[in-house]
């Protein structure tokens, strides 16, 4: 399997992490308050959050399908969290394993039908009354949040290939808020980040009360 993200793991992050160290943060806050023990980073890329988990002293495991960001992440890690490859729309881990799943700008770049196969697997493998973060891109309705979406574009465009053609068609169809159209919305909390141009989406699952019609 080729790695397109084999090149640009070495340069991630320095160039693109100090954008989203504040997001990130403030998902390690909310595990934290909400006790969540063991947690799995989807796409963990360079393994930044999950080492920040880790440190708060939350157990850890981090994905991602690239090598190139798995030998990353393993600098970082030094061993104090797991590192598994594999793919999300095909966790190797038993259902109701983890308190907490979280997609850090992962969902945009698959395809429709991969996109929706992570995310009843993220539903699958979360305990009974875990929680779901998902931080991707929002539609803008601010003049700054259109801003902010142009600088997004040039940055998929600049990535190039199959993510972004995944990124556009993953915007025409509506972003965030219809990809998760279909959840309860009593189940959702949404916070705007970069003047709405993107969203960090807290989805709890309690029980059985989810209705995933195909």
């Amino acid at each position: 399997m080729s790695d397109p993200y084999g090149h640009s793991a070495r340069f991630y992050n320095p160039v693109v992490e100090p954008w989203f160290r504040s997001v990130k943060k403030k998902i390690v806050e909310e595990c934290l308050r909400l006790n969540l023990s063991r947690v799995l980073d989807v796409g963990c890329g360079t393994g930044t959050l999950a080492g920040m988990l880790r440190k708060e002293g939350i157990q850890t495991v981090g994905l991602d399908p690239s090598p190139g960001m798995i030998r990353v992440s393993r600098g970082i890690s030094r061993s104090s969290f797991a590192l598994v490859r594999g793919r999300g729309e095909g966790l190797p881990f038993s259902s109701g394993s983890f308190h907490g799943v979280i997609f850090s700008m992962v969902i945009h770049e698959n395809p429709p039908s991969r996109r929706r196969e992570m995310l009843e697997e993220a539903l699958r493998i979360l305990d009974p009354r875990g929680t779901l973060f998902i931080l991707d891109y929002h539609k803008p309705s601010t003049t700054s949040g259109q801003a902010a979406r142009i600088i997004e574009y040039l940055v998929e465009w600049i990535v190039g290939g199959e993510h972004f053609r995944n990124y556009r068609q993953f915007m025409q169809e509506g972003a965030l808020p219809a990809f998760l159209a279909h959840l309860p919305r009593e189940r959702i909390h949404w916070e705007p980040v970069f003047h709405g141009s993107m969203a960090l989406v807290k989805i709890r699952k309690e029980h059985s009360a989810w209705g995933m019609a195909r």
